[in-house]
């Protein structure tokens, strides 16, 4: 596994000093506070290595430390591909750095391998001034404590081209999956009969990769499925999933034959050629179609099961979060420290930064202050990522941006990460979801005409032995 790590030290003649992760009032009373004369040097693992996210991170770190002398910040960029395996090596070397940003379904390793700083205090002092949402809070307590700090969130929406649902005569975009199959196959174009599509009307990967894992999960979350049950055991083959299965199969077909191969990079890249009309996804990589000032893009709210058009769903959000190690924490100073940053971090002004500024609409903030915010149509320009952007109210650009911002920041009111409809209640997931199961059930029943029943039976028993 490559080992690329990319280290960003904060030299601005500023001295730093943070203190360790405490659980208690108790364990932080006994610490010696650090003083004007002490220096406290933090360290923090981010995985997100394109300029303008470290430029963003960077920011944030700098505001920090000109606000708090004594204290400095380093962040170094460690791939996402390294995180688990560098976080777990780390932890038993004793040599952690005091943070790392993880996600919901990458902590519980770490958790058990009892590397981790319980952060109560933390998140109970960051929700009292800036409330949490529950989507984001549930996916990192364990045992009673919480474990990681939510800081971003991201959502799994409907993304299509407006003017090909014009030519090809629809109206609306769709709000159910019967309505989903419909509209691919006719913005699913053929112009010259050949059999090979120039536009194909959906884009859904089937490769044996997280991305399928993802963008399965994106309609099983909508129907109420997940993997477990309230009481933390597998609970995955239900009708729900096999209802789900059945329908991404159908809706595969609208997808080129290539996308069985596809990661991320290929889907944003055809979607962005304006291959496809509709895709399921996350990211909406505006920072591209502001490049070439196509905007010809919009959103929408993942389409439910037919005959839950009139119900309220849930939506597939991803959480991400910074997390604690216990060997730094135990340091002098550094708890303390480390509870200046991540409050500051996540103020209003602040966490703008490192949700908008890293990529619009598609980190999100995770307390009501920063959605407020974001809403209220705040901007600080010389962070704002978005090439030919006019601030202007009302312009074209404002309004896509705004557009996507809104339909995201709206459906992740209420949701769940994969493994997390009941919260954290397995502390395999991590494990299971990494094994690329989903994935490779996704292929069993699309590509090799697997029995539905029989792919879904095959999930729960892989499930089942890495949950034991």
């Amino acid at each position: 596994m490559r080992k690329q790590v990319i280290s960003i030290l904060l030299t601005a003649g500023l001295i730093l000093g943070l203190s360790g992760c405490a659980a208690t009032p108790e364990n932080n009373s006994s610490r010696k506070e650090s003083g004007s004369n002490n220096t406290v040097d933090l360290v923090i693992w981010q995985h997100e290595a394109t300029d303008q996210r470290i430029e963003a991170f960077q920011a944030v770190i700098d505001r920090f430390m000109k606000a708090n002398p004594g204290i400095t910040v380093t962040q170094e960029v460690v791939q996402w591909d390294d995180d688990q395996m560098k976080m777990l090596s780390a932890i038993s070397s004793g040599e952690t750095p005091d943070m790392n940003v993880t996600k919901d379904t990458n902590w519980q390793a770490a958790y058990q391998a009892g590397g981790l700083y319980p952060m109560d205090e933390i998140v109970g002092a960051v929700d009292e001034k800036e409330t949490i949402y529950d989507v984001s809070l549930k996916s990192f307590k364990a045992d009673g404590k919480y474990w990681a700090l939510p800081f971003q969130k991201i959502s799994h929406v409907l993304m299509y081209r407006p003017s090909m649902f014009e030519a090809a005569g629809i109206e609306e975009a769709p709000k159910t999956w019967s309505e989903l199959l419909e509209c691919a196959e006719k913005l699913t174009v053929d112009k010259n009969g050949d059999g090979q599509p120039e536009v194909y009307g959906a884009g859904i990967t089937t490769g044996r990769v997280s991305l399928t894992t993802d963008m399965f999960a994106s309609f099983l979350v909508k129907s109420g499925g997940d993997i477990f049950d309230q009481d933390g055991k597998v609970d995955f083959d239900t009708e729900e999933t096999k209802e789900t299965l059945e329908f991404y199969k159908e809706l595969a077909q609208y997808s080129p034959e290539a996308s069985s191969s596809w990661s991320w990079g290929e889907l944003e890249n055809n979607w962005a050629a304006g291959k496809l009309a509709m895709i399921n996804y996350a990211s909406p990589n505006l920072s591209k179609f502001f490049e070439s000032e196509d905007f010809d893009i919009a959103s929408v709210a993942m389409p439910v099961p037919d005959g839950l058009e009139n119900q309220e769903t849930d939506t597939l959000v991803t959480n991400l979060a910074i997390l604690c190690f216990k060997d730094a924490m135990e340091k002098e100073g550094h708890y303390e420290a480390t509870k200046k940053f991540l409050e500051f971090c996540m103020e209003p002004e602040n966490n703008w930064l490192l949700t908008v500024a890293m990529e619009p609409a598609f980190f999100l903030p995770v307390t009501e202050t920063g959605a407020e915010l974001v809403q209220s149509g705040y901007f600080e320009e010389e962070y704002f990522p978005l090439k030919n952007f006019d601030f202007a109210e009302g312009s074209e650009s404002r309004d896509v941006y705004e557009q996507f911002a809104k339909t995201a920041l709206d459906n992740t009111k209420k949701g769940y990460a994969l493994g997390n409809k009941y919260g954290a209640v397995n502390s395999n997931l991590a494990e299971i979801y990494n094994s690329l199961i989903i994935s490779d059930m996704v292929q069993k029943a699309v590509l090799e005409d697997v029995p539905v029943d029989e792919a879904v039976d095959w999930a729960q028993s892989e499930m089942e032995k890495l949950s034991n």
